[in-house]
């Protein structure tokens, strides 16, 4: 970014921000205060030194935020984007995995629960509930966050149990025949034991249709239930928490659709003019319908439908307790178990679609993916607890293994390419193992000024085994094909394993000249091990590992609250350097998806948001972003993509929202209503910048009555009211880009009553 446009862009906000004073109400502050636990204390997030962004869970269930898919398209900052319900892709400030589902793939921007790391990203597909409130820590954090991280983070933190006997329940009727039940029961079972229980059920219709089966897709029916102990026997410091959840959720599959692109060179377009042909005969064709095929895996009596289904339970365990005068002994004890299938049609069209119209170069090959994952973690922290001494600081441990078993199963089906025909299966059994030490230091140097240094040594190893079949080469339509089915050239099995070794330093110097007024400055490492292909071509692909990322970031930011505390303005400035960053990338010589590493990246821009709140009736927020990303030098299989946009990396974001609550009548703020717009710029798909996602905006918006006691509310909403047409996914093939499109308007009820 150029020093003059950022200049410009803080002036105009300088500029807004002193246009408030004038409907600036003195007074006790409206501004939600929040405590965030980011850095291992439990600290304001105002005086955070961080570019982080707390949402309490009550905001998140006003704007029906259910899962990271719907978090990344109600901020700023952060996006989604989803190969298939395998692989969810968080990207925040360029920082993304793009299909990297490997047994050995660790992700770029790490998700933890309750302080958890969660080492898949297809264990994430359970829906938000009960949410105390998520973080959102935006670039590298080298040492403090558990697991080291390279591009941010998300931690979505549980509501703990309290003392009063308390509970809720809420009831939801939508469109797409959404039925939704969540609740909670809350209270003390002794002098020292409390416990919370909540739980969530989903049941909706789908948003697209497989007209080839008759069947409804991207439809959900899940299952959620969480018990949480906490444990504060009297007149001790010793505090022990108990967190057992179980998720599980299924769908009938995912909605597929060639679209003939309008940027990529001219070439053959099967799919969207198959689709044309289908739509005359049938007289209509709309992309939320689609023809997957579902394939008849070799030894079975009957075709294998679509579909995705996951079953996920955790144990987590915290102790902290006093073991010397002012040394405090943290340990969170983590365990998940996870099985999961997926299988999707990547083309939602094939030769077999029931109308007898089979274009040229069409295709079909669904793919099925079975994972089984075990995963447990360790870490112990000891930290000072003297507030009133000039020094403070921090040192633990982390440990984290986990085995994951995929058992993947690729079925094609093609009127003229044999690499597209027959059937080719991988057994992957991947082991993950990191191991860290860190440390950080503080120091008041004066009463405004704080200076804190850190450091995290990780070991990273990754090794596993794995298994290439041939199946069946030739299909119904060519079965004399001798050529394996892609990308699979040969039968192998092969062992691979590697290991990383990385310093992750950090320092940050903190200026407090107020209680309403923080800035900061930080330099910050984060690293990514390495890892293997899965689904690889051959013994060598599958043995030779990519390089591990590593990533330098140097951050400026402000945190300040204005007038009275009416108006709070917090903004980050960042610039940061990639080496090796793991991109993922479809080739289309032998249409398989291969990692490699761009040798260098630059990232630079500017975060920035702004809460207005003059009172206790009125309240509104604004926040955008600027992300200038580009690889430096990246060369892969003969494509220059030296000076492109990252991939999947839109350079403007915008959100603005309000909400206001008036009195009915003798009930006193009675009615609420909220209302926001999200919006994004174009982006690349992939780092040839051949493929866009054009620009887009979602509004949602909600009117509640709340009843005068407090006691019961009902509420009206609307998600994207405007039915905007997005994509979360494309696959280039020839000219065409197979879609897969957001959640199309819904509106629902809402009924809650509390006891």
């Amino acid at each position: 970014m150029k020093l003059q446009h950022t200049t410009s862009v803080i002036a105009l906000l300088a500029g807004m921000t002193l246009a408030l004073p004038a409907m600036a109400a003195a007074g006790d502050t409206q501004l939600e205060e929040l405590i965030v636990t980011a850095q291992k204390r439990e600290e304001n997030v105002q005086q955070a030194p961080l570019a982080i962004t707390a949402v309490t869970g009550a905001s998140l269930q006003k704007d029906r935020v259910l899962s990271l898919e719907d978090l990344a398209h109600n901020m700023t900052g952060i996006s989604f984007t989803a190969n298939s319900p395998q692989s969810n892709e968080i990207n925040i400030r360029g920082v993304v995995n793009t299909r990297l589902s490997s047994p050995t793939a660790d992700q770029s921007v790490s998700t933890f629960v309750d302080d958890v790391f969660v080492a898949r990203s297809g264990n994430l597909n359970s829906a938000f509930y009960d949410v105390a409130r998520v973080e959102v820590v935006r670039g590298p954090q080298g040492v403090l966050l558990g697991k080291n991280v390279a591009g941010g983070a998300v931690n979505i933190i549980s509501n703990s149990p309290t003392s009063e006997r308390s509970g809720k329940v809420t009831v939801t009727l939508g469109n797409y025949d959404l039925r939704q039940t969540q609740g909670f029961l809350n209270g003390a079972i002794t002098d020292s034991l409390n416990a919370r229980f909540a739980f969530q059920t989903i049941n909706r219709g789908g948003y697209a249709k497989d007209i080839l089966h008759n069947t409804e897709v991207e439809n959900l029916d899940s299952l959620q239930g969480r018990l949480y102990l906490s444990y504060r026997p009297q007149g001790s410091d010793l505090t022990a928490d108990l967190i057992v959840d179980y998720s599980k959720d299924s769908n009938d599959g995912v909605n597929r659709v060639g679209l003939k692109s309008t940027t990529l060179p001219a070439s053959f377009t099967p799919w969207s003019t198959t689709r044309a042909l289908i739509a005359a005969k049938r007289g209509h064709l709309d992309v939320r319908e689609s023809l997957p095929i579902w394939p008849l895996f070799k030894g079975d009596i009957a075709p294998t439908p679509q579909g995705a289904r996951h079953e996920t339970y955790n144990v987590i365990g915290k102790v902290e307790k006093d073991i010397a005068e002012g040394i405090r002994l943290s340990s969170i004890t983590g365990y998940r178990n996870n099985q999961s299938f997926t299988l999707y049609d990547q083309t939602g069209l094939g030769p077999a679609n029931g109308y007898n119209v089979a274009g040229p170069l069409l295709f079909a090959e669904p793919v099925n993916f079975n994972e089984e994952v075990e995963q447990v973690s360790q870490e112990l922290r000891l930290a000072s607890t003297n507030t009133d001494s000039a020094i403070d600081w921090i040192v633990g441990a982390y440990y984290q293994k986990s085995k994951v078993h995929q058992y993947n199963r690729y079925w094609g089906e093609s009127t003229v390419l044999p690499t597209l025909s027959g059937e080719s299966h991988w057994n992957d059994q991947g082991h993950n193992r990191d191991m860290a030490i860190f440390a950080q230091l503080g120091w008041k140097m004066t009463d405004t000024l704080k200076l804190e240094v850190g450091a995290r040594y990780t070991k990273d190893k990754k090794w596993g085994f794995q298994q290439g079949i041939i199946v069946a080469t030739g299909d119904r339509l060519n079965p004399a094909d001798t050529a394996p089915l892609t990308p699979l050239t040969t039968n192998f099995a092969t062992p691979y394993g590697e290991d990383w070794k990385k310093l992750t330093p950090q320092a940050t110097l903190r200026w407090t000249p107020n209680d309403t007024t923080m800035a900061y400055g930080t330099i910050s490492v984060g690293f990514k091990g390495g890892g293997f292909q899965n689904s690889a071509s051959n013994a060598f692909a599958a043995r030779t590992p990519y390089n591990p990322e590593t990533v330098t970031n140097y951050e400026l930011g402000y945190k300040t609250e204005l007038f009275d505390r009416t108006v709070r303005w917090n903004s980050a400035l960042f610039y940061m350097k990639y080496k090796d960053l793991q991109v993922q990338q479809t080739l289309s010589s032998c249409l398989c998806n291969v990692i490699s590493n761009a040798p260098g990246a630059t990232i630079k821009g500017l975060e920035t948001d702004l809460q207005y709140a003059p009172n206790d009736w009125f309240k509104a927020w604004a926040s955008g972003s600027y992300v200038d990303a580009t690889y430096d030098t990246f060369v892969f299989a003969g494509v220059n993509n030296s000076g492109h946009m990252m991939q999947r990396t839109p350079k403007y974001q915008s959100a603005v929202g309000a909400e206001v609550t008036t009195d009915a009548g003798l009930w006193e703020d009675a009615v609420s209503a909220r209302i926001s717009y999200r919006w994004q710029g174009k982006m690349p798909w992939a780092p040839e910048n051949t493929t866009w996602e054009k620009a887009y905006g979602t509004l949602d918006a909600r009117l509640t009555l709340t009843s005068e006691d407090k006691n019961w509310s009902v509420s009206v909403w609307g998600k994207n009211i405007t039915d905007e047409l997005y994509r979360t996914n494309i696959i280039a093939f020839f000219q065409e880009e197979m879609s897969s499109f957001g959640a199309p308007r819904t509106v629902g009820v809402e009924f809650s009553a509390a006891f």
